[in-house]
């Protein structure tokens, strides 16, 4: 009777899941124009850390600031190249420091930042309430993008701590 009970209340949770998913705007791994991203752990790369452990972008008193914890190296250049546009979309108003973790500087950052994983803080937070149509979604920028956010996720990020920062003319 029990196994009975316990088998029809696993089935119905699965249908609820399967049902209700888990309410993103865009499934997992596909942009929102629709665009596939690779979703699976990328290797790491073989490449040494770099000389420098860090590099910069964008004025120091930006009022949104950009802390990334990723390596520098070939395989985040999609990263990279995102985060240095997205600097420029917004003159003045956002400032980019990405760290390379596996160097000492940037071990240290990480920690000093009370980061447990690789990743990225916009204003302090990892973790970001999307305001978007038709629902409003919560995105965690942690590990790699592709994983548990996309370009576009970043993207509108950004634009609405700029929002939130300098108001809504941008």
């Amino acid at each position: 009777m029990k196994a009975r009970h316990f088998a029809q209340t696993l089935v119905v949770l699965m249908v609820v899941a399967a049902i209700c998913g888990c309410g993103r705007p865009t499934r997992p791994g596909e942009y929102f124009e629709g665009k596939k991203v690779d979703t699976s752990i990328k290797p790491k790369a073989d490449a040494p850390p770099p000389e420098e452990p860090y590099f910069e972008a964008g004025p120091a008193d930006a009022k949104v600031r950009i802390l990334v914890f990723l390596p520098i190296d070939d395989v985040h250049q999609e990263v990279i190249a995102l985060l240095k546009e997205l600097v420029d979309e917004y003159p003045g108003k956002v400032y980019l420091k990405y760290w390379d973790p596996r160097t000492e500087d940037g071990k240290l950052a990480m920690a000093r930042a009370r980061m447990s994983s690789e990743g990225l803080l916009i204003n302090s937070q990892s973790e970001m309430m999307i305001e978007a149509e038709p629902a409003p979604y919560r995105v965690h920028f942690l590990q790699d993008m592709g994983r548990f956010w996309t370009a576009d996720d970043l993207r509108a990020a950004v634009a609405q701590a700029v929002r939130e920062q300098y108001g809504p003319g941008r």
